[in-house]
């Protein structure tokens, strides 16, 4: 789970694993599988960090997109 804003501030989490894309116009809009869909105040960038600082905490084996797996620090 990530923690994202609505546009009127108000915090929630965000399940990750349901995320299907994450578009950007202006308003930050995250759309899930099941078709439900967010505006948030966070950017994509914010979104993509979230996600994969989850991920690496919960111990999902994952690498940024464009970023070469060799480019990684063992942690």
């Amino acid at each position: 789970m990530i923690q994202v804003h609505r546009l009127n501030g108000e915090l929630f989490l965000l399940n990750s694993d349901m995320i299907e894309t994450v578009e950007v116009t202006p308003d930050t809009v995250v759309r899930l599988v099941n078709g439900r869909r967010y505006v948030v105040k966070e950017s994509l960038d914010d979104i993509t960090s979230a996600t994969v600082d989850f991920r690496r905490r919960a111990g999902y084996s994952c690498v940024p997109f464009g970023i070469p797996p060799d480019a990684e620090s063992p942690q």
